[in-house]
């Protein structure tokens, strides 16, 4: 698998005929299983959001959660911004336990690796009102100093001087987002009224206005249920 990196602010959107012409995507794991015992791990931030922030996601979360009975909104519990995926939970699901203690074996030479790379300043981050994809409605996020694209292209280069553990990375699923987004919102079924419901969805998110969230901290956090309805921080990269 690939590893992707842009540095891009602008945020593609699924067009809203096609949105209406093909639905939006049933979330499998949310339809069926959305308590599967899964496995993975990531270097993120903002889990959960700090309250300062929470505060200013709530509102929207919960007029979000009533458009509909198919959506899932993410609680300000469950709410972060991934930076890199190492090992990703959608291709580690109900694996036994010696797939797991494997992947799980991964996750003390990636801190060591990556620690010494994340010896940087705090930085605050903009969060801006939700837009609406196909597969879900993820909050775009805005980065004027450039942090989170260095830490990224920082990590990737890393990695890539370590063939063993890059490849076996490559092979669970490592992946470099080429957004910085938080996911808030996935489907469970097929909404009643499509063409409604993307109104209403467009009315509930002009409601927000756009706020910061200052990140002084990186985590390396576990993932054992789909989407960190349960995961754990495993280790805390304190940021100047």
């Amino acid at each position: 698998m690939e590893t992707t990196l842009a540095t891009s602010t602008k945020f593609a959107t699924d067009p809203r005929h096609e949105i209406l012409e093909h639905g939006l995507v049933v979330d499998e794991l949310l339809a069926s299983e959305p308590d599967a015992a899964v496995f993975g791990f990531n270097l993120a931030c903002a889990y959960p959001f700090p309250e300062a922030a929470a505060r200013a996601y709530r509102p929207i979360a919960e007029r979000l959660g009533k458009l509909d009975p198919a959506v899932y909104v993410y609680p300000d519990s469950q709410t972060h911004i991934t930076l890199v995926t190492f090992v990703n939970f959608s291709l580690h699901r109900r694996v036994d336990t010696g797939r797991v203690a494997q992947l799980q074996s991964l996750l003390t030479p990636v801190m060591e690796l990556i620690q010494p790379l994340l010896k940087r300043p705090a930085f605050e981050l903009i969060l801006n009102p939700p837009v609406l994809t196909r597969k879900a409605a993820i909050i775009p996020i805005i980065d004027k100093t450039g942090a989170v694209a260095s830490i990224r292209q920082t990590i990737r280069a890393r990695l890539e001087t370590n063939t063993p553990l890059h490849n076996e990375l490559i092979q669970s699923g490592l992946n470099v987002p080429g957004i910085i987004h938080s996911t808030i919102m996935r489907f469970k079924s097929a909404p009643a009224n499509l063409s409604q419901f993307v109104a209403d969805f467009d009315t509930a998110a002009s409601s927000m206005q756009p706020f910061p969230l200052t990140v002084n901290e990186l985590l390396l956090t576990t993932e054992t249920k789909p989407y960190m309805r349960q995961g754990e921080i495993v280790h805390r990269f304190p940021l100047a």
